[in-house]
């Protein structure tokens, strides 16, 4: 007969399976790499009117992720915009729109949000690339994360745009990111977002320059231009507020989900009724079998008296 693994082996044998389960997940992720942003430029508006121009560089860099059906996210932009206001060249400020619900949808930023940041919910800000704010109560400590972030840009030597052009020198490799950014109305309420994404381009920074497309252009029209490592960005909750958010994949407005969730409740009411119904006839059997049964050992208690 042979001998029976000890339990003590086929606990080792076990741990070790798993430990080479776990490596070789770890190895997947590390071989995707991680993100990062390492330098931002910005051409305002008034810039992108003229044939040749300098860009700017902000000392923060504001992603913001948002839904015109999204309620919270109304008092989160007009936060947003008092902070901003008066500093767009200090600020930079682009406005994602990731739900395919709203009008201005835009299928970048929802790469963005689901492939480079990972968020689930909405409002959220990014700043810098590496601070998380989620929902309107965290919001509200944008200003105190930016004064107490001093971030150093760095890789981007020059950038310059001539005749539609973009050129540039850049000390680090990586990837350019061109967001096209412009005042665009709420679908509903006709609000104004100031900076709303609705075009971008990439390009290797090696190439050292980059056509812009000036024929889809907007009125007002501005361009934030990052330097960036591609790859998956690990956030940093910045605040320890609660967040107040919304799921992010809601396919429905608010209105919507309340007509379903009604729906749902008429639906088991009518379900529970009509099982009751179902059951009455036996309901009704068992009552009369059980009055019967009374009744007989009632016949059976006065004979024996």
């Amino acid at each position: 007969m042979g001998h029976r693994p000890k339990p003590l082996f086929l606990a080792v044998l076990l741990f070790l399976s798993q430990a080479g389960v776990a490596a070789g997940q770890h190895g997947a992720a590390s071989d995707n790499g991680e993100g990062a942003l390492h330098d931002v430029a910005v051409f305002s508006a008034a810039c992108m009117v003229n044939e040749s121009c300098e860009a700017e560089r902000p000392t923060h860099l504001i992603e913001y992720f948002s839904a015109d059906w999204c309620e919270p996210c109304v008092q989160v932009s007009d936060h947003l915009r008092n902070s901003t206001n008066g500093t767009e060249s200090h600020i930079a400020v682009i406005q994602h729109h990731p739900s395919p619900v709203d009008l201005t949808y835009f299928s970048p930023s929802k790469l963005r949000n689901d492939a480079d940041y990972r968020l689930l919910f909405l409002p959220s800000l990014v700043v810098d690339g590496t601070h998380l704010l989620t929902g309107t109560r965290q919001a509200l400590d944008l200003n105190d994360v930016m004064d107490g972030k001093k971030t150093q840009w760095s890789g981007l030597q020059t950038m310059t745009m001539a005749n539609g052009t973009l050129t540039w020198n850049n000390s680090l490799v990586g990837t350019i990111s061109a967001w096209y950014v412009a005042p665009v109305p709420h679908e509903t309420s006709g609000v104004v977002h100031p900076s709303v994404a609705y075009h971008h381009q990439t390009a290797n920074a090696s190439a050292g320059e980059l056509v812009l497309n000036e024929s889809i252009m907007l009125n007002g029209t501005s361009l934030v231009v990052l330097l960036e490592t591609a790859g998956v960005r690990n956030l940093t909750v910045a605040s320890l507020s609660p967040t107040g958010s919304m799921d992010l994949n809601s396919d429905v407005r608010e209105d919507a989900k309340k007509t379903a969730s009604q729906t749902e409740s008429m639906f088991a009411a009518l379900l529970g009724a009509l099982l009751v119904l179902a059951l009455l006839p036996a309901i009704i059997t068992h009552i009369n079998l059980t009055r019967g049964t009374k009744g007989v050992q009632g016949d059976k208690l006065g004979s024996e008296e």
